[in-house]
């Protein structure tokens, strides 16, 4: 046990210092926010969460101990961009993903031992990526058109 301490101190550290050379910094929770708790729940296609106590939600909170299901969907796995012609999926390894272009709308983007990006919430309970593409922020939009049919008079909406 005390040889698993030393290696998370170890990486806690190797972490500080390439965030340091990042000019990356711990996500933080605005003032009042509460922790999230949508990310922590069950989703029909995921396997079980670990279990994540709103107090242990932060990352600045200390749990040594947190160990949270890994999963990404054979479906994004299988469009990885680096192996498959005009697949839309992050490589496997978020080291090779070129960070510095990468932006997210919560702040800076910090990373956990293993160069995973972390949900600028706080701990979800799962790391990796699930059924999204991307390592850190999948921005997305949602466009709906509206218009005035003009013969009825009436609203039609297409939703995209």
């Amino acid at each position: 046990q005390e040889e698993k301490r030393l290696e998370e101190a170890e990486a806690e550290k190797q972490l500080q210092q390439k965030a340091e050379k990042l000019a990356i910094s711990e996500p933080k929770l605005s003032s009042g926010s509460r922790p999230h708790t949508q990310a922590r729940s069950a989703f029909p296609f995921y396997p079980a969460r670990a279990v994540v106590a709103d107090d242990k939600v932060p990352w600045a909170v200390k749990w040594p101990d947190y160990s949270p299901t890994t999963f990404t969907a054979p479906h994004v796995l299988a469009n990885d961009s680096t192996v498959k012609p005009g697949g839309w999926a992050d490589p496997v390894d978020p080291t090779s993903v070129d960070w510095p272009c990468r932006a997210s709308y919560e702040g800076p983007i910090a990373f956990d031992g293993h160069q995973q990006p972390l949900n600028p919430r706080g701990r979800t309970g799962m790391s990796q990526r699930g059924y999204l593409g991307k390592w850190g922020a999948n921005h997305a939009a949602d466009p709906i058109v509206t218009r005035f049919d003009p013969a009825s008079g009436r609203l039609q909406v297409a939703a995209i």
